[in-house]
């Protein structure tokens, strides 16, 4: 069974199978599920048993290499900097055009849009600095809820892709789940584009809108203002949802006039 501790020995078999071109199993941060993770997108893909060219989402924790390709302005940039690094959802946003896209990042892009995943967590930043950027999906397969611990993990996966022993570092008496993604569309704003962790855990404290809270919390911290006594989304656009599944991971298709990416 190909399971790796957060020791030198397993640091090493990740970095090494990383390095083969499989795909490894990683633990994030609590509240959040585990993943899975390559330098290529065909090796995650094929993990989950995908056809290879599936969609994924692009892991790059350090933004200043993003930032050049996405179709934002500069608030909006640093909102999306913001959302990652801090609330740590997913974001699906609109690429330049102006500017060839890095093949780190074709694969989680779809009709002008990428999806983002960029979690950054001190226990990883040593596989993070060494391979980044990433290909990431979430660890499960296809219409099954994403593994949570690594019982769930090695179970769905067998003894064919490593796992990365990551409970000791998680609470595990929260819930866990995938990331919430937040999807920025030109003309319209931010909307709540699959719901997941951040959104579920909001919802469930029976607090306000997640979208107009967290909108508050990001610009509350980038401008270094305090946070507004109420927060009920005044003078934000309210949350839409897109019609998409929400067991699948990181996985969504929004049912539009125009075709959206599947990211899972």
């Amino acid at each position: 069974m190909p399971v790796a501790r957060f020791d030198a020995a397993g640091k090493a078999a990740i970095d090494e199978a990383l390095e083969r071109g499989e795909a490894v199993v990683l633990p994030t941060p609590s509240p959040l599920a585990y993943v899975v993770a390559a330098k290529t997108a065909a090796a995650v893909n094929r993990a989950r048993g995908r056809p290879r060219n599936h969609p994924v989402a692009t892991w790059e924790p350090r933004f200043d290499r993003l930032a050049p390709h996405l179709a934002l302005d500069e608030m909006e940039r640093r909102r999306v900097g913001w959302l990652l690094a801090v609330e740590r959802v997913t974001v699906l946003v609109p690429q330049t055009r102006d500017v060839a896209a890095p093949s780190w990042l074709e694969p989680a892009a779809r009709y002008g849009m990428a999806v983002l995943f960029g979690v950054a967590w001190e226990p990883l930043d040593w596989l993070l600095e060494r391979h980044a950027p990433l290909f990431v999906s979430s660890a499960n397969r296809a219409g099954a809820l994403p593994a949570v611990d690594l019982r769930q993990a090695v179970a769905t996966f067998g003894p064919e892709v490593w796992v990365l022993d990551g409970d000791s570092l998680r609470d595990r008496a929260r819930p866990h789940t995938s990331t919430t993604t937040l999807r920025f569309v030109p003309g319209r704003g931010w909307e709540l584009h699959r719901r997941g962790i951040q959104d579920t855990l909001h919802v469930n404290a029976g607090r306000s809108d997640y979208l107009a809270d967290v909108l508050s919390r990001a610009d509350a911290a980038l401008l270094r203002q305090p946070l507004p006594r109420r927060q009920d989304g005044r003078g934000v656009r309210p949350a839409r949802r897109s019609r998409a599944s929400d067991r699948d991971g990181p996985s969504l298709l929004a049912r539009s006039h125009r075709p959206r990416p599947v990211i899972t």
